[in-house]
């Protein structure tokens, strides 16, 4: 039986991990010890944890990050470089209408059978059918996917697809021959490729990770991960003060100097991805007409949140994407902080008396949401407009019956990118999603055009001018992206990446 460096022995400490609730995470302490990573087990304390086993029903970069423990891409992204590296995948070439895949060789999954271009195929073909998925339109355009042997992959498009890549991103390799053994019932065994294994799994509790002793890659150093849902900021980092979890995600701006003065903990952040801006889906009223939604976009003040909420730790978005993003266009200006000419706009719009508006959110997902909501609502209550917050759980909000669905009309939302054809295509591009419902065919050929296009910056160019219409038609308001912040125990060595994944097989102990 394994101890802890405490001399606790394992039996006693899932016992004590098994007894301690969200709720006790905010208020007591383990029992006269003080826990910290060791080789053996790392907690990871999460703002929002696997609500499936379904590998493909979601599409939120925190969730990516969890099942990369276990099943893995065929390539990953280099943020420092801004391009992608092989992880299944070797190599790869760009052929016009097709995209040529070459394997590594020698990768087995879990159950020790082997990784081939038929796990693929059948990964791919699962994300496109299952009614599920969440990431269907990833490959919508793909008319054919062939694998010539056991270690390649072709796959054809309708058209040439200079932007393939940032597709495939984060798309996860599944096991063919576990589905073929155990049917509807293959998510229940996850069978992956990936540095660990799973062991054991609870809705709104814990997700149990062990090392693959047999993994193709790197080792891990730590044996056994352990990923707790803890919804709660403050109760996220009351349980990394008191040793009941080793990271935690979301740390509020006003802790990160507490964290610092710690002794035992330290607070570790980066620039993110995430662009973070408010969503008006045109398929509802009041946000079918323009001219409301440029009132919206005079209406709200970001520089003031950035400051008064996160203390200064954003960046003001000016346009549609931010400047770390491929695709950003310097020469775009946000409209201006004016209530008055948002009120006259109003008024052009026939709301001359104001109007009412739900404004929904999600609290256990984006840092301060509610903060940054009350303040949107009290900048758009001068413009005359009166918005109710509508606060969801995450896994409502971007379900079928919310953002995915189409069904909320105004919503706080972010979306992390490194090219901007990832967000255009996903949030404005006709008939992808119901998340906005924009329409507009000039940008539809803006962005047919970029697809297609293998020159750098020609594709560039054509983003720019895409991104111009954006701001004309206004179905967004532009807000900031934020510094992603993490506490972590200081004999762990880690640096955290822009995209909001915690990959703890990256991690070293001191």
């Amino acid at each position: 039986m394994v101890a802890t460096p405490n001399g606790i022995k394992r039996r006693d400490f899932l016992r004590y991990g098994a007894l301690a609730g969200a709720g006790a995470l905010a208020s007591a302490s383990w029992p006269g010890w003080v826990l910290s990573a060791t080789k053996e087990r790392l907690t990871f304390l999460a703002a929002v944890s696997l609500d499936s086993l379904h590998p493909y029903a979601h599409s939120a970069s925190p969730h990516y990050g969890l099942w990369e423990h276990m099943i893995e891409p065929l390539i990953e992204v280099n943020y420092a470089k801004k391009e992608y590296y092989g992880v299944l995948a070797e190599k790869w070439e760009f052929q016009g209408k097709k995209w040529v895949f070459h394997l590594r060789k020698g990768i087995r999954f879990h159950d020790g059978s082997p990784f081939t271009s038929k796990d693929v195929i059948h990964s791919v073909n699962r994300i496109k059918t299952d009614k599920r998925s969440l990431q269907r339109e990833n490959f919508r355009d793909v008319t054919e996917t062939e694998a010539p042997d056991d270690h390649t992959v072709v796959f054809t498009t309708e058209v040439p697809n200079a932007v393939f890549l940032d597709r495939l991103h984060n798309r996860f390799m599944i096991s063919k021959s576990s589905a073929d053994k155990y049917g509807e019932q293959a998510d229940q065994y996850p069978n992956g490729t990936g540095p660990y294994k799973y062991v054991s799994w609870q809705r709104d509790g814990n997700l149990v990770l062990a090392r693959n002793d047999d993994y193709w890659g790197a080792k891990p150093e730590i044996k056994e991960i352990v990923v707790k849902k803890v919804a709660e900021d403050s109760a996220r980092v009351a349980g990394l003060l008191a040793g009941q979890g080793d990271v935690i995600n979301n740390v509020p701006v006003d802790e990160l100097s507490r964290l610092e003065k710690h002794p035992r903990v330290r607070a570790e952040k980066v620039e993110g991805l995430r662009m973070h801006f408010l969503a008006m889906n045109l398929s509802h009223k009041p946000f079918d007409n323009k001219l409301v939604r440029q009132a919206f976009n005079y209406a709200v003040d970001p520089a003031q949140i950035i400051k008064y909420i996160f203390e200064g730790n954003g960046y003001v978005l000016n346009g549609p994407m931010s400047s770390n993003v491929i695709g950003f266009d310097p020469k775009i200006k946000r409209y201006p902080y004016d209530p008055k000419k948002a009120k006259e706009l109003l008024a052009k719009a026939g709301y001359g008396s104001g109007l009412e508006a739900k404004l929904y959110f999600s609290p256990d997902r984006y840092p301060k949401a509610r903060e940054v909501c009350q303040v949107v609502a009290d900048q758009l209550a001068k413009a005359g407009v009166k918005a109710e917050l509508a606060s969801q759980e995450f896994v409502v909000f971007w379900g079928k019956e919310g953002v995915n669905g189409g069904k909320l009309p105004f919503y706080y939302v972010g979306r992390p990118a490194i090219d901007a054809d990832t967000v255009y295509d996903q949030y404005f591009r006709s008939g992808v999603s119901p998340r906005i419902q924009y329409k507009n065919p000039e940008f539809d050929k803006l962005i047919d055009e970029e697809q297609k296009t293998g020159d750098p910056k020609k594709r560039i160019a054509l983003l720019q001018q895409a991104g111009r219409i954006i701001m004309e038609d206004a179905p967004i308001v532009p807000l900031y992206t934020l510094a992603e912040n993490y506490g972590v125990v200081r004999n762990v060595i880690w640096k955290p990446r822009p995209d909001e994944k915690v990959l703890t097989f990256t991690m070293k102990l001191r």
